[in-house]
């Protein structure tokens, strides 16, 4: 029965190994395709200028699509710090008509349409993704001018929403958080998350005030060696509770004892630092208004916080139902451990050539 249920094992792991090291080559998990538009009114109704900010992962000469009676007269692509700045110049005979969208390849998370008026004060809308990107429609500037600000809720839902997906999707997050899950159980495991999250929401919040002001590029390094570490430990966890369990039926294994859970603790305190540094660039991505700052802030923070449960509560529930089998959690525990711990060397070696 045992030696079924190891070549059964073997047979559902070697897809999902091959899957995870494929899945890692694009990853860079702190970046999300959160674009910012800001259409610039001009005193001629025919011209519009349109500059967006990209993340820098995203292709900046990307193609568009624009409405029959548009054309491009003018394409110019910069930085600005981590970020591409795209600046475009789009002409269209009949823009009174209000017809056409203007087809984009960015923003398929979300982004913020700003519009800037003649007399120099702006008004934003936050807008959802699509699998091929954001379609903006043309300006319609008479009605943008009217336009209600969005609520407290509204506003508050979407970056809760943003911050969620983007644990969701981010694989060195998730990768780390799975190590903390099968690194401890139970109240342990619970202390962990919370140094986890004491630690990333400290520095998520000054890094995003500007208190703290540290290039994302090393610090995407050491996020994926913060995975590497933690599977490390987990490895080694995993081999000390086979020995524990073996040590009295075989003479001479050396029984060595995990580090305490201070000592965890305090680690998984210090990554959390590290990882908030990515989040706050993800937030800073978003060109929140100083008015939004607080909501922006805490519901980003509190959407990380509901991914993050779902992700480990899932984990959870999946252990429980491989330990109804014997001896095959340990075994998935080390082929997982390899799996993760090999592509967050491969994100280390990936990010650090890339300086």
């Amino acid at each position: 029965m045992m030696a079924q249920a190891k070549r059964l094992l073997k047979i559902l792991l070697a897809p999902l190994v091959s899957l995870l090291w494929l899945a890692a080559s694009p990853v860079h998990a702190h970046y999300l395709d959160i674009v910012q538009f800001l259409l610039v009114q001009q005193q001629d109704p025919e011209q519009i200028e349109l500059v967006v900010t990209l993340p820098a992962n995203l292709d900046p000469n990307a193609s568009l699509m624009l409405p029959q009676s548009c054309v491009l007269s003018r394409r110019e692509a910069g930085r600005d710090g981590d970020s591409h700045v795209v600046t475009l110049g789009i002409h269209c005979e009949d823009a009174d008509l209000q017809q056409g969208l203007i087809q984009t390849r960015w923003g398929r998370d979300g982004g913020i349409v700003q519009m800037q008026f003649l007399d120099g004060s702006t008004s934003s809308t936050m807008v959802t993704g699509g699998r091929a990107g954001i379609a903006l429609a043309l300006p319609d500037w008479g009605a943008a001018a009217q336009q209600l600000p969005q609520g407290f809720l509204a506003k508050a839902w979407h970056y809760l929403e943003l911050g969620t997906v983007h644990v969701l999707i981010g694989w060195d997050h998730l990768a780390f958080v799975f190590c903390l899950a099968m690194l401890a159980s139970g109240m342990s495991l619970l202390w962990l998350i919370t140094a986890f999250t004491a630690g990333h929401s400290l520095s998520l919040a000054m890094s995003y005030l500007g208190l703290v002001n540290i290039p994302i590029t090393p610090v995407e390094a050491v996020i994926a060696l913060s995975v590497v570490f933690m599977a490390r430990e987990v490895f080694f966890t995993a081999d000390s509770r086979l020995s524990r369990r073996n040590a009295g039926k075989q003479s001479g294994i050396a029984v060595t004892a995990g580090h305490s859970q201070r000592w965890r603790m305090a680690v998984t305190a210090v990554f959390g630092l590290i990882h908030g540094l990515g989040f706050a660039s993800v937030l800073g991505d978003l060109g929140v208004s100083a008015a939004d700052t607080v909501i922006a802030l805490a519901f980003f923070n509190i959407g990380v916080e509901v991914g993050q449960v779902i992700f480990v509560c899932a984990v959870l529930l999946v252990l429980q139902l491989l330990s109804k089998i014997h001896n095959v959690q340990y075994f998935l525990i080390r082929a997982a451990t390899f799996s993760v711990g090999g592509m967050g060397m491969f994100w280390t070696l990936e990010r650090v050539i890339g300086f």
